[in-house]
């Protein structure tokens, strides 16, 4: 049995469908894992599955502008095809993540549905910055080895992504400060700006950062709107079920963009302090789903990448066990991965 079959039947069989709660369709969810299609429509079945998902019970007006940004980054696989696609991969962790929730975490650690109904379909959607600079590193390399050659002493030349404004959210607050404060909440060590400044000044693009910080600028602008002075009441615009309370928006939305904010972060950041559930569960599982899903994520050197067929997946007596018949070194960089940055003793990978 592959991954695929096994949470199937874990969250949507034998009378169990813990996929409508999380705004899925059980056909639809099936079909993606299930139906053997080339690459190019599996990847239009995921950004179908985003936008469905994102706009499920009422909350089309808060979430149709985020769909936008997902199809951003489904667009630009003409840019760079054989990067690891993420819109395939982020519905892949959304459906892992579900998993996880329903069967891991819950009842001691349960995560909002909301909370990874964001986190988990758009934590990857800053990716179509870092493949802008990717795409500079030719050009770069190319122009600096014609200096060495020419025993030049000009320095080198250096093209750098520079976003600038997309810390700044209205009433003039700051977007690092916001997300600072979640990490503390969740007794991490990571300085904010110092670690956003750094991918500034090294120009070493982190797609997490850029995610974050667009997905808050944009619901910070939408909420400007609609509550502008922020009070802690319940406000609902004509003919929608959305709520405007400012409380969501610093409960759900900045926990959301924190986790994401922080998801592909160096695993040195974590040396200090490892991602804990018990204070930090929704932070936890986007970088527990995010490192596990590595099956079908095309790469330069596998196109098609490792079947889903290869890895198997089961909850038992409260721990993970995660099955994948791969080469042991890539084995041991999943491993790794998850325990330099949770904190995760009953996390097995064989």
């Amino acid at each position: 049995m592959s991954i695929h079959e096994t949470l199937l039947n874990e969250i949507a069989s034998n009378g169990v469908d813990f996929l409508f709660n999380y705004g899925c369709d059980r056909i639809d969810i099936e079909t993606f894992l299930l139906d053997s299609v080339p690459f190019i429509d599996r990847q239009q079945r995921a950004i179908n599955i985003v936008e469905r998902v994102l706009i499920a019970h009422g909350k089309e007006k808060l979430l149709s502008y985020l769909v936008e940004l997902a199809r951003v980054e489904h667009g630009i696989r003409e840019l760079e095809p054989w990067v690891r696609d993420h819109v395939v991969h982020a519905v892949l962790s959304f459906i892992l993540g579900i998993y996880f929730n329903e069967k891991f975490m819950k009842p001691s650690y349960p995560v909002d549905h909301f909370q990874w109904k964001i986190s988990g379909l758009l934590h990857d959607i800053g990716y179509p910055v870092q493949i802008a600079r990717n795409i500079l590193q030719p050009f770069e390399n190319t122009v600096n080895g014609i200096k060495h050659d020419l025993g030049g002493v000009a320095e080198e030349v250096r093209f750098i992504v520079i976003p600038k404004n997309l810390d700044k959210l209205t009433n003039e607050l700051s977007s690092l400060n916001i997300i600072q404060s979640r990490l503390e909440d969740w007794n991490l060590n990571i300085d904010v700006e110092l670690v956003y400044r750094h991918m500034i000044e090294t120009g070493k693009v982190c797609h997490g950062m850029i995610s974050a910080l667009a997905l808050l600028w944009i619901i910070d602008l939408m909420y400007h709107k609609f509550n502008p002075a922020r009070q802690y009441k319940d406000i609902y615009q004509t003919n929608s079920s959305i709520n405007w309370n400012q409380m969501y928006f610093e409960d759900h939305i900045v926990s959301a963009c924190s986790a994401i904010f922080i998801h592909n972060l160096n695993n040195k950041y974590f040396s200090a302090a490892k991602i804990d559930r018990e204070i930090a569960p929704l932070a936890f599982l986007l970088k527990l789903s995010d490192s596990l899903q590595d099956w079908e994520r095309p790469s330069l050197q596998n196109p098609i990448g490792i079947p889903a067929s290869n890895y198997d997946i089961e909850v038992d007596n409260k721990k993970i066990i995660f099955k994948a018949n791969l080469p042991n070194n890539r084995k041991q960089k999943i491993r790794h991965e998850i325990n330099s940055c949770l904190i995760a003793d009953d996390i097995r990978i064989i």
